[in-house]
């Protein structure tokens, strides 16, 4: 049995475990560079000093033994929605969203992502962004986010 709650601050160092479990994952997957230990750390900070200006939430799962299995963060931030937009509007980021490999396809984390952008929306964010490695775009397109239309090139 599984079930969802809102973390609590103390459990941010392990949000950013997670986050780095993720990140290094995604480096394997799709060849981005994979996060060091000083960039962990930076994390880490980020986290907490977001947090700590209400900018930040984080949704985990707990199994029956009450760990923490899995785990998305919702990050508040605003930009201008298109190039020639008059002002800013707030946006979210769907961040850090990771589960054990013990406990993954079981909807764990669509259930956790749902939740954060409804965190978002009430935060008056108008829409929501993620990273996603291509092995997970499956799942973020049947809860409707689509590829965003920037284009890149390497340099």
């Amino acid at each position: 049995m599984y079930i969802t709650k809102w973390a609590k601050r103390e459990e941010l160092g392990f949000m950013a475990d997670y986050w780095y479990q993720m990140a290094s994952e995604m480096a394997e997957i799709d060849g981005v560079p994979k996060p060091d230990t000083e960039r962990h750390k930076r994390v880490k900070a980020l986290f907490e000093k977001e947090w700590e200006a209400g900018k930040l939430m984080f949704r985990v799962v707990v199994d029956q033994d009450n760990q923490i299995v899995a785990c998305a963060g919702g990050l508040l931030r605003t930009e201008y929605a298109f190039p020639l937009a008059e002002e800013q509007t707030p946006f979210g980021w769907v961040i850090a969203v990771y589960t054990e490999k013990q406990h993954r396809n079981k909807g764990l984390a669509a259930k956790l992502v749902d939740e954060v952008c409804v965190w978002l929306k009430e935060k008056g964010a108008h829409r929501a962004r993620l990273w996603s490695s291509t092995k997970a775009r499956e799942v973020y397109e049947k809860l409707g986010f689509s590829n965003m239309l920037d284009m890149s090139k390497s340099l």
